[in-house]
């Protein structure tokens, strides 16, 4: 899993962590873990070379306009899932890693929701959206 920086002089690094965010996490979690308020979900083992997809989901301020999201719509894709059930009281972001073939399937989808709105809201935590390529 790559995270961006590396420790400072006594920053223990990585460690395992747990969801705690508004729903249970799906299936599909290979490891999860935090660094400070970041958190980093792996649903792809390491693809050798292979540039990964990654679901980003970043905390938003209480000025955003946002979109109040179903159950229906954060269970329909696992990477939205899993960002939201670790998105916790005390997380700024969550990386989520899925495989590249689901980069399309994963961008239609959060386009779909963003339709009404530039940001999300589920469970009272408000938070946007992005699909990037590893």
């Amino acid at each position: 899993m790559s995270y961006s920086g590396a420790p400072g002089p006594g920053d223990p690094g990585p460690a395992q962590c747990s969801a705690d965010g508004p729903l249970d996490p799906g299936r599909s979690v290979i490891e999860a873990v935090e660094c400070d308020s970041a958190r980093f979900v792996d649903l792809a083992p390491d693809g050798g070379g292979i540039q990964p997809t990654y679901l980003v989901l970043l905390d938003v301020d209480d000025d955003v306009d946002v979109r109040q999201l179903s159950s229906t719509e954060v269970l329909l894709a696992p990477e939205v899932q899993n960002a939201v059930a670790y998105f916790g009281e005390q997380t700024d972001s969550v990386r989520v890693r899925t495989r590249p073939d689901r980069r399309l399937a994963v961008e239609e989808h959060v386009e779909a929701m963003r339709e009404q709105g530039s940001a999300f809201e589920f469970a009272g935590r408000r938070f946007d959206l992005e699909v990037v390529a590893g």
